[in-house]
Formats: C-alpha cells, structure tokens, sequence
C-alpha cells in the first residue's frame, strides 16, 4: 500500500518543490548529525574507533549503490561531454599539484596525505556544487552537475586508492616495503570504483536501469542516511578545543579550494576554446561552480577509513564547507545568476 501511494505523492511535486525539500532535507541531516555525534561521543570512550566503522559502512554500505544508479541513468550528448572531461581534468591536475605541494610541508605524514585528500577531492553532491548549480541554474543546471561527475569518482578512487592503501601497508609494517600489487583492489573498502565501472558499462550498452529506484526515490534515501551516518561520525571526531591548531592549514587548502581551483577551471575553458570547442555558456558556468566546491565529505570518510589524521579532517571540512557557504557562494550567486 505505501510503495504503491509513496510514488503518486511524490509525482505530483514540482522540480523546485523536491529541491527544496532536499536542500531543507540535507541542512536538516547535517545539523542532526553533527550535533548527534558530538554529543554522543562525550558518553562513548572509543568513539574514534566507532568513526571509522561508521564511515567504512558508508564507503561499502551506500556510496557503491549511489554510484551504480545515478552513473547508470546518465544520458550523454556530444556537447555534455565535456563536463566530466572538465571534471577530470580539473580534480586531476588539484590532485597532482596537493600530492607534490603538501609533503613540502613540515608535517607528520598521516597529516600531509590527510591535506593531500582534502586538496585533491571536492563536496560535487547535493550538499555542495550540485545543489548551487541548481539554485543557479535550475533543473537543467542540477542535471549537468550529475554529469560533471561522471568521470570524477572512478579517477578519485584511481588517484587516491593507491596512495591510501601504501600508506596503511607502511604503517603495519614500517620494516617492510610495500607490495602494492593488482589483488588490493579487491578490497571491499574499492567497491565504489567496481560499481562506477559497471555503470558505465551497463550506460553504454543502453541497458535500462530500474525505474523503480527512481520512482520510490531510494538515491535520496540512500544519500540522506549516508550523511547522516558520514555527519554522526564526524561529529564523534569534533574537537572544538583543537580547531586552533590548524589555523595555517585553513588558509592552505581555502587557498587551493577557492583560488587555485577555479584559476585552473579557466585555464582548461580557455584551453578549450583555443582548440575551437566552444561551449555553451551554461557548460561553462556549471563547470566553474563545481570549480569551487568545499572539500568533499569523502575526504573524511577516507582519512577516518585508512588511519589518516581524522581529526585534522573533521575540522577541515567543517571550516571549509561554512567558508563556502559564508563567503564563496553569496560571491558565486552575485556573480552567476
């Protein structure tokens, strides 16, 4: 009886009305969340060790199924391929200059690679550059901003999996050098990967996706209690006492988020352009909005899964997520809408 009323509902709300109830839906999880993981882990003695669970769960639990089903119903056309092309560029280029510039830095590793992720790896979701592209752009703005990430998570997986997985070899066992061989992709922890993989594939063989995940809703279902779990564990992680010891580092990677970025998103337009492409100008707004997005949720899930500084990373997305809000995106809608 609910499965069958719950669509009928939800058929008759416009576009604006679901991005609404999703924006309300999102501030409302990520209050929650960190509010309930904060307070949580002042009752709870090992809450670092329950962080970690918490976000492994998510990266095999939701983020492979998230993966599968919006890269799966993606439709292509010529001009749109050069969102994600963009996207790939772009995060992979902040990615190369992060794992080159930050170990320059003074810094225990675990630090540096945790600065490495928060550089190279960016909030593209309904939290972050999706949801301003829509309240841009509109609907047609929200769906370039799902193609923009057609490419960037299975090169995010490609990039940093790798890094990750050495770091945690050398660390349990620092007298041996690591044998990073082709089976450690198997790791359960890699399942989004596998299921961006199988996305594409099954996109291009034109292989219709279940109409009815979209149709019960189950993305924003699965994304909201993502967060929430993504949310709880940062909060279990929140130190207010030390947010003053990283001060420096909020000015680095706003440096890199919201400066450096968006000048390579030109440079890659101007690129473009020279080469003859030309775009169309909504192509180009979007690409530069998710230019500067915060730092990504999945830079924390990462640094609590692999043994990264989990701390350093709850307060880096913290700081960078309400600097975006407080200062990039009113600058963003001035400039864009």
């Amino acid at each position: 009886m609910i499965p069958e009323a719950f669509p009928k509902v939800l058929s008759v709300i416009s576009a604006e009305q679901i991005a609404n109830i999703r924006l309300a839906a999102m501030f409302t999880v990520l209050v929650t969340g960190l509010l309930a993981g904060y307070l949580f882990s002042k009752r709870f003695s090992d809450s670092e060790n329950l962080a970690k669970k918490i976000m492994t769960a998510v990266l095999i639990g939701f983020n492979s199924p998230i993966a599968l089903f919006t890269i799966w119903q993606i439709k292509l056309s010529a001009q749109l391929i050069w969102l994600p092309i963009a996207g790939l560029c772009l995060m992979s280029t902040i990615s190369f200059l992060s794992i080159k510039l930050f170990p320059l830095l003074k810094l225990e590793q675990k630090t540096r690679l945790t600065l490495t992720l928060a550089g190279g790896l960016s909030n593209l979701g309904y939290t972050g550059g999706a949801f301003v592209c829509y309240v841009l752009f509109g609907t047609i703005g929200l769906a370039m901003a799902n193609i923009y990430l057609l490419l960037w998570l299975p090169m995010a997986y490609l990039i940093f999996f790798p890094i990750l997985k050495t770091y945690e070899l050398r660390s349990a066992k620092p007298d041996k050098k690591p044998n990073f061989t082709f089976r450690y992709f198997l790791d359960l922890r890699l399942i989004g990967l596998l299921a961006s993989i199988i996305a594409i594939i099954l996109n291009l063989a034109n292989i219709k996706h279940p109409q009815l995940v979209f149709k019960l809703h189950i993305i924003d279902l699965l994304i909201y209690s993502a967060s929430f779990l993504c949310f709880f564990a940062i909060g279990l992680r929140v130190r207010p006492a030390h947010f003053k010891n990283y001060i420096n580092l909020y000015f680095i990677l706003s440096t890199v988020k919201f400066i450096i970025a968006p000048i390579i998103a030109f440079l890659i337009l101007g690129l473009l352009a020279a080469t003859g492409i030309d775009l169309d100008i909504l192509v180009k707004k979007v690409i530069i909005v998710m230019a500067v997005a915060p730092t990504a949720v999945l830079m924390v899930t990462m640094s609590n899964v692999f043994g990264l500084d989990s701390k350093l990373a709850s307060a880096l997305w913290l700081v960078n997520t309400f600097t975006f809000l407080i200062i990039v995106m009113p600058i963003l809608i001035l400039l864009l809408n």
